[in-house]
């Protein structure tokens, strides 16, 4: 007998007594499948002949001792090799003592059982991979949970040392390890949202499945899967206990990134099993973050746009129409509502009017909190000035229109453009890394000025509601 990938030939059918042995030989089956081994290499693996191997793989009730030896022969990563362990010790435990069929249930024409087979089939795929996806949701969730204390406590480090002096390299050390925790739980929260998505498609075929199988139950007995499936923070490995995940940030970080990678590639084999429904949420999801970004994106050109388009009104209205100011609060408008649009408001406004609609509609008492830190305000703040460049330019180019050599506008309107794109796409890392030390450490010095109770010091520890992101 062979494996179905690189073996020549795929698996023969499980010649099992029971559908209990049936599921473990399966189970088995895949795990070997998935990490690429060969009969032959699982020989030098264990301490098997490749007789015994092929025998016990075949739908027999092998030793638990053959189960556990070779789950720790293809499975080398130690994370998924405890979870595998316990989903084959448990499927071992039931074939080992199956539940016995209903006495006298009656014996079905031949198409009836092969149907039954092939239901059950599908059902424990399903259910593998509904195990999989709790596994996978369970460790994104407790993931989420343990970078938030990580931001937090970074985020507290960071505020303590920009106040002592003379402490630059390991606040920029400080800083990175919170701008990649932050990026990580970011990253975490999507690996969630995506597991869950798709386990509710997968809970939906399970459910489907079983009211198949459940018509078809004289043709194949209750095979005893247990469906009900949970994961707790207990069962993750010892990389996803709060202790042993914040005693070093460096190894916390290297974990997520590992999680979330692997997570990724994971989730992507399961929406191929589970077909092309299963995709649909999270195609939708993706484009409707494509959607948001884009948005954020035109918003930020139009508040470029409506800053030159004033300027170059005022411009105009004061050096050939009439200098009375009666003509110049439009403009000024126009050039105010740019510079709104450019600074990303929609988060600010989320936060701001949030707590108000709850509280007429729903009577909940929630506190008004900008969930911003002095990065992310530089960011947004320092597209000002390029958009400032960008309306120079643009006023500068109609002035050449009148007054000067059309040539000077081979420099200018290249200019406009150039400085106009960067406002709307740039990020300013250089500058806010300069800049955001010395701002934070004014905070931080202002905060102390201040008494407990002012309201700067709960902007600083409260937690925000999630607001729509304008990180585009």
């Amino acid at each position: 007998m062979a494996g179905s990938k690189g073996r020549g030939r795929g698996w023969a059918a499980p010649r099992a007594q029971t559908p209990q042995a049936e599921e473990l030989a399966r189970f088995l089956r895949n795990l070997v499948d998935l990490h690429g081994f060969t009969l032959r290499a699982l020989e030098k693996a264990m301490p098997y002949g490749k007789s015994t191997i092929s025998s016990n793989l075949d739908g027999r009730v092998p030793p638990e001792s053959f189960v556990i030896d070779l789950v720790k022969a293809v499975v080398k990563e130690p994370r998924k090799q405890e979870i595998d362990l316990a989903r084959a010790r448990q499927l071992w435990r039931d074939a080992d003592k199956p539940i016995a069929p209903p006495a006298g249930a009656p014996v079905p024409a031949g198409g009836a059982i092969a149907l039954a087979h092939k239901t059950h089939d599908e059902l424990v795929s399903v259910y593998s991979h509904t195990m999989e996806l709790e596994r996978e949701r369970a460790g994104a969730h407790q993931l989420v949970l343990l970078l938030l204390g990580l931001v937090g406590r970074l985020q507290n480090e960071v505020t303590q040392l920009q106040a002592v002096p003379n402490t630059q390299e390991r606040l920029a050390v400080l800083e990175e390890q919170l701008r990649t925790a932050t990026l990580e739980l970011e990253r975490a929260r999507d690996a969630r949202q995506e597991a869950e998505l798709l386990a509710a498609r997968a809970q939906q075929q399970t459910v489907s499945l079983q009211e198949e199988l459940a018509q078809l139950r004289a043709a194949m007995p209750q095979s005893g899967i247990a469906l009900a499936f949970k994961v707790t923070p207990e069962d993750l490995p010892q990389e996803f206990q709060e202790e042993f995940f914040l005693a070093d940030v460096d190894r916390a970080l290297r974990t997520a990134q590992g999680f979330l990678e692997e997570g990724a590639q994971r989730r992507g084999h399961l929406v191929d099993d589970l077909g092309s429904d299963a995709a649909g949420p999270l195609e939708a999801r993706q484009v409707g973050e494509g959607w948001l970004i884009v948005a954020l994106l035109l918003g930020r050109l139009l508040g470029c746009v409506l800053m030159m388009a004033g300027a170059v009104l005022y411009y105009t209205v004061k050096t050939w129409v009439t200098a009375s100011s009666n003509w110049l609060g439009f403009p000024d408008l126009l050039v105010m509502f740019g510079i709104v649009l450019l600074v990303d408001p929609w988060d600010i406004a989320w936060n701001t009017v949030r707590p108000w609609v709850l509280r007429i509609f729903t009577d909940q008492r929630e506190p008004v909190v900008w969930d911003l830190t002095v990065r992310e305000v530089l960011v947004r703040v320092l597209r000002v000035p390029w958009a400032a460049a960008a309306t120079a330019a643009a006023v500068l180019s109609v002035a050449t229109v009148s007054w000067w050599s059309p040539w000077i506008l081979l420099a200018t309107v290249p200019v406009g453009l150039g400085t106009m794109t960067y406002a709307v796409i740039g990020r300013n890392r250089h500058a806010v890394d300069v800049v955001a030390p010395v701002l934070s450490a004014g905070v931080a010095g202002l905060r102390a000025l201040l008494p407990a109770e002012h309201p700067l010091h709960e902007t600083a520890t409260t937690t925000p509601q999630q607001a729509p992101s304008t990180k585009g």
